[in-house]
């Protein structure tokens, strides 16, 4: 499929979809998996990272059913599956990122900060909230 064709929404995959529904931005996460390029509205990057964060508590949380006796976020298949989730998800959570980073006009590079403990990606939360600017145009 095309950037250029237009998605549910009415909005082309190649542009940013402000306001983007649940369903809609999951979906585009998956067809923009290595794309770095372009812009991502905050509803696109937080329905993802709000879907992504559930999907991984629960797969860390269900196989503790089948051993109760373990304590809560210490089973090992939990643990495991959590660090699966995550690296099948990396290569587009770390694209989402960039293109939300876009949107905001800032480079995507700035997601390195990640590698400072806690400062790092406190500073990127705060500019993954900013809103969008014009000038992020740049980037498509």
């Amino acid at each position: 499929m095309s950037n250029d064709s237009v998605q549910p929404g009415g909005v082309a995959l190649r542009d940013p979809f402000y306001g983007a529904p649940f369903a809609e931005a999951v979906r585009r996460f998956w067809r923009k998996y290595t794309v770095f390029t372009g812009r991502a509205s905050r509803s696109e990057f937080w329905w993802w990272w709000i879907t992504s964060f559930v999907i991984g508590l629960a797969l860390q949380l269900v196989p503790q059913v089948f051993t109760p006796d373990t304590p809560v976020l210490e089973n090992p298949v939990g643990s495991y599956l959590f660090v699966l989730w995550g690296l099948v998800t990396l290569v587009g959570s770390l694209a989402l990122g960039a293109r939300r980073l876009h949107d905001a006009d800032r480079s995507g590079f700035w997601q390195f900060l990640h590698v400072l403990p806690v400062v790092g990606s406190l500073v990127l939360l705060v500019m993954f909230l900013l809103p969008s600017n014009p000038k992020g145009a740049r980037f498509d």
